[in-house]
């Protein structure tokens, strides 16, 4: 037995390496409290927007206020110098080079006459806008200090000179479609890609759901959008487009006033053809409506055939509503002749069938011709979800101006909204020929729930702007986003991501008690760089997270649970808990609300995996009906009886009645 003296002497030497191990590692630390950051007072506005948001950022951190100066001379404590002349002046050896190019950058922690200093500058502000995110995203905190990395060193040029991100949104749930979002949602949201080197904001306002004249809703919510465009610009230095279709216009607002909320396909609106002048009159008439309001757009983006076809139309129509657009443009945008005119190829124009995919090749290879021969000048292109495309932009000469886009390479559209993490395959587009094409203009990927897609979202941003990040691992990507969203929580949060791929549901469960826990009692702790910045609350990504979790493990016990041999109340409580868990989540998104409940079934629905097993179970008609009502009565008492009725018992009893006692195996 130890005695006290031992005893005594061991706890003197914990304790004094405990101390050791702390000072240790506060050495490797660069603390960042009582800072101050110097720049020059006539820096680019979105160069001033980044430094307030980071003066903001570090007194949540801290409780500190954070000075902004203009000189560092006669001051004392820790120095954040931004910008090149600011740089320039202390640190001239900290200059990015020539050789990073326009947009190169440097983070560095440095000391000079024993104070210490962090240095975010760039070549030029868009590079220093850069190393300002960057620096936001470096940043740790612990109780009340902030500090970073004591060899904290980062320099170079991004992946891609545009580096870019569209939305294309369904009319579902807030706040899961950027549809539903306020103008402080977008404002809070054009933060967090400013952090991850966006810099090119793709917007779709729907002016095809609006007829013309425009209602006092419709005006209204282009003036948001304009005002969004706005803040993209200044705040972040980022290049806006913006979004149309060739030849779809508003019928009718299908009774809705609200377009946030107004449904996008036919018969509220209907495909004109080009060629007839009373139509082209139409076309251009709606266009001219958002040009009029969205006035301050750099580009706009037309795409040929999806939405909006027209089977057999010729090129020369194509052109003609292109040219359209470019006198309306250069006659109502602020930019006039220099506001870009992209085309968008899908299909081509005019193809016949567009889901044939028999000499697709050859048609848009002719459709380029003729928008090169009758288009407008110049001509900026995105290729989008057709590999032989892009090297068709090459061979036209046109791959400067061409912006590579693999599309739902994010996020499948449409697709059930599930966070994704398929960080493997998102992989693949960077080390793929296309996105190492050094003669490319630029990249940009698509998403349509942009709050659920943080894993795969997050590791796209950061492969577009450093070529490297594209080998780092799914788990050190997962660690580094969920970081970002709740450092206190990091592990949980990125293994919780990795438990949407999980089969055990036991171990699904476990992680959905401990993220529970959390979220019932608030105990996120403090935000990271993009916690801070989500909405409606900061807890919507882990309730998000918990809801497809419950979903997930009720699945695999309903797989596992359910054979010939289980008994019918058994079977009837593990489908009871899967449904209950799938119209949990449905409902909290929508999703069912645009398509129908018959329509776009969820993915994992599995009807085929376990039907046969069911239908050996329940061997006769009366049987199954029997069982099925009972399944019914027990959700409609949640749920709306005709939400269970259509999503749930009528689609899988007929799977079930269609199943042949054999069919056991997962499908």
């Amino acid at each position: 037995m130890m005695n006290l003296a031992s005893l005594s002497l061991l706890t003197a030497v914990v304790i004094l390496s405990a101390a050791t191990t702390s000072d240790a590692q506060a050495d490797k630390r660069v603390l960042l409290d009582h800072a101050m950051i110097v720049t020059r007072s006539d820096e680019p506005s979105f160069i001033q927007y980044g430094i307030q948001d980071l003066a903001r950022y570090l007194k949540e951190l801290t409780g500190d206020q954070v000075p902004v100066v203009t000189s560092a001379d006669n001051t004392t404590g820790m120095r954040i110098v931004v910008g090149t002349d600011s740089v320039k002046k202390l640190f001239p050896q900290s200059i990015p080079g020539e050789d990073l190019g326009s947009e190169g950058y440097v983070l560095r922690a440095a000391s000079k006459d024993g104070a210490d200093y962090v240095l975010a500058t760039g070549s030029t502000p868009r590079g220093t806008k850069i190393a300002l995110g960057l620096l936001m995203k470096k940043i740790q905190s612990e109780r009340t200090s902030a500090f970073v990395p004591a060899g904290l060193d980062v320099s170079g040029k991004p992946a891609f000179a545009k580096r870019g991100m569209h939305f294309n949104g369904w009319a579902i749930n807030y706040p899961y479609t950027f549809r539903s979002w306020t103008e402080e949602d977008w404002q809070r949201y054009l933060d967090m890609l400013s952090y991850q080197g966006v810099n090119l904001f793709y917007l779709w306002p729907f002016i095809e759901i609006m007829p013309v004249p425009l209602s006092p809703e419709d005006e209204a919510y282009l003036e948001e959008s304009r005002r969004v465009v706005d803040y993209a610009q200044t705040k972040h230095g980022m290049e806006v487009w913006l979004m149309q279709c060739t030849n779809r216009v508003a019928k009718d607002r299908c009774g809705v006033a609200d377009p946030r909320q107004r449904p996008y396909w036919r018969p509220s609106q209907e495909d004109l053809n080009p060629g007839d002048p009373e139509h082209f009159k139409a076309i251009m008439a709606s266009r001219e409506a958002m040009y009029r309001i969205i006035n301050n757009a750099d580009g706009v983006c037309n795409i040929d055939s999806d939405p909006g076809f027209l089977a057999e139309g010729t090129f020369d129509d194509y052109n003609k509503v292109l040219l359209g657009c470019r006198a309306l443009l250069d006659r109502h945008n602020l930019n006039g002749e220099q506001t870009k005119l992209i085309n968008w190829m899908l299909w081509g124009w005019g193809r016949r069938e567009k889901i044939q995919f028999e000499g697709l090749v050859d048609h848009q290879r002719l459709a380029l011709r003729a928008l090169i021969q009758g288009g407008p000048k110049p001509l900026w292109l995105i290729s989008g979800q057709f590999p032989e495309y892009l090297p068709m932009c090459r061979d036209e000469g046109l791959i400067s101006r061409t912006v590579y886009l693999p599309y739902g390479i994010i996020e499948r559209e449409p697709g059930y909204p599930v966070t994704n993490v398929e960080i493997d395959a998102v992989r693949g587009i960077f080390n793929g020929p296309d996105a190492k094409s050094p003669d490319v203009a630029g990249i940009m990927g698509n998403v349509q729930t942009p709050l659920l897609q943080f894993p795969n979202l997050f590791y796209f941003t950061s492969s577009m702007c450093d070529s490297n990040y594209a080998n780092v691992s799914e788990k050190d990507v997962l660690l580094e986003v969920s970081g970002h969203l709740f450092p206190d929580h990091r592990q949980l949060l990125a293994d919780s991501y990795l438990a949407l791929k999980e089969d055990d549901p036991v171990k699904i469960e476990e992680l959905v008690a401990q993220l529970d826990k959390i979220v019932q009692n608030d105990t996120f702790g403090r935000p990271g760089v993009f916690g801070r910045k989500l909405f409606p609350n900061h807890r919507i990504v882990a309730e998000s997270v918990l809801l497809q979790l419950r979903m997930r493990a009720a699945h695999r016990r309903l797989l596992a649970g359910v054979t010939s041999t289980t008994p019918k109340a058994e079977c009837e409580k593990l489908l009871c808990d899967y449904l209950e868990a799938y119209l949990a989540w449905d409902t909290t998104h929508g999703w069912h609300n645009i398509f129908g409940w018959q329509a776009w079934q969820l993915a994992a629905f599995p009807y085929g995996a376990i039907a046969g097993e069911l239908r050996k179970n329940l061997s006769t008609d009366s049987e199954v009906n029997d069982f099925f009502a009972e399944v019914a009565a027990s959700l409609s008492a949640t749920y709306d009886a005709d939400i269970v009725r259509q999503g749930c018992i009528e689609p899988f009893k007929s799977a079930v009645f269609a199943a042949k006692p054999e069919e056991t195996e997962v499908k």
